[in-house]
């Protein structure tokens, strides 16, 4: 029999025992829903509530599974996991690792279940159940909630092919590709006053080390239209350097054609004299020509080449470029729904010109 004054009555009820009765329950439900002292009269399961509890389509939860004796029990306990509802198209996919566990009365088992959802998984909150099933009981926990949230389309950019040659002199080029990649059938807008205005516009968002004659990074097209599928774009990278401004060049052929009119002339002696002069004249025209061969490599190609560096040089040095993406929404590169991952970066080496 309760002792009076121990449990309120009707007219003592009061907001700090409705609070302290709330509390209790709260903690009770909690316990319920952890499935603490859950079990079989052969086993007990305790999940942990699923962490996160609330995912991207394409995200991942895990809830950690104790299970302990019962009543003295020793041998395996089954597990396994089911997610509901399932009449989405590509619904979440949940399984227990290990599928079986070994215990008994002073050595408990732990495994681990999974939730993995696809990029299309559908956003709403599911509920997962954990059944164990042993040599004679079968337990299934109470449902466990995870959500999955909606995610905007977006798009993550790649490169496709590294910048070639990955070593270029200070003045030319490199090239490379790079792919833009939509998420979650993400199709780039247009300005609807203004056609020009559409597409993923790419730039090098950050160049490293920062120099002041810096290369210059340009794609092509610069702004391309993404509408579901990866599309990709050329990335040049642009170096300063010297530029021939005038050349003054003397051509060898020409002066190589004056070689043959002392042959001419002797040979003209040659067959107006007699016998003895024609000997004269050939022997004359063997001197002139070994002359001339031995004087024809100084009419090779010369003159000066007269270089001006209007740009300037960029120096010589390793750089880094961090490529980025914005569409005219101020939607910006991303990699959505994973961890770990870094904006795409291209490298491309400068030397310096020959005499600089």
């Amino acid at each position: 029999m309760v002792k009076s004054g121990w449990f309120p009555s009707k007219m003592q009820w009061s907001a700090r025992h409705v609070r302290s009765v709330l509390c209790a329950l709260a903690v009770l439900g909690t316990l319920n829903a952890l499935g603490f002292g859950q079990g079989t009269s052969e086993f007990n399961l305790q999940p942990t509530l699923f962490s996160p509890p609330a995912i991207n389509a394409g995200g991942t939860s895990r809830s950690d599974i104790t299970v302990t004796s019962n009543n003295g029990f020793s041998g395996t306990v089954n597990l396994s996991c089911e997610v509901s509802p399932t009449s989405d198209t590509s619904p979440p996919t949940c399984m227990v690792s290990p599928a079986a566990v070994t215990i008994d009365s002073s050595t408990p088992a732990t495994a681990s279940a999974t939730v993995n959802t696809t990029g299309n998984t559908t956003a709403e909150s599911y509920d997962i159940t954990i059944t164990g099933t042993g040599p004679a009981t079968t337990f299934t926990t109470p449902t466990l909630s995870l959500t999955v949230l909606a995610v905007s389309p977006q798009f993550t950019i790649t490169v496709q092919t590294a910048v070639a040659p990955s070593s270029v002199v200070a003045g030319t080029t490199g090239q490379g590709v790079i792919s833009i990649n939509p998420i979650n059938g993400y199709i780039s807008p247009t300005d609807p006053t203004d056609p020009k205005k559409r597409g993923v516009y790419l730039s090098c968002s950050t160049i490293s080390p920062l120099v002041t004659i810096a290369p210059v990074c340009s794609f092509n097209p610069p702004n391309p239209d993404v509408n579901g599928v990866a599309v990709t774009s050329t990335l040049t990278i642009s170096t300063f350097g010297p530029v021939i401004t005038s050349a003054a060049v003397r051509p060898s052929n020409f002066y190589a054609l004056w070689l043959g009119l002392p042959m001419l002339a002797l040979a003209g002696i040659g067959a107006a004299g007699g016998k003895r002069a024609r000997r004269a004249s050939f022997l004359l025209s063997l001197i002139v020509l070994s002359g001339g061969l031995l004087l024809l490599p100084s009419c090779s190609n010369s003159g000066t080449v007269t270089t001006s560096t209007p740009n300037g040089i960029t120096p010589a040095n390793t750089y880094t470029f961090t490529i980025s993406g914005v569409d005219i929404n101020g939607v910006i590169s991303s990699n959505a729904g994973t961890t770990g991952t870094t904006s795409p970066t291209v490298t491309l080496t400068v030397t310096s010109p020959t005499g600089h």
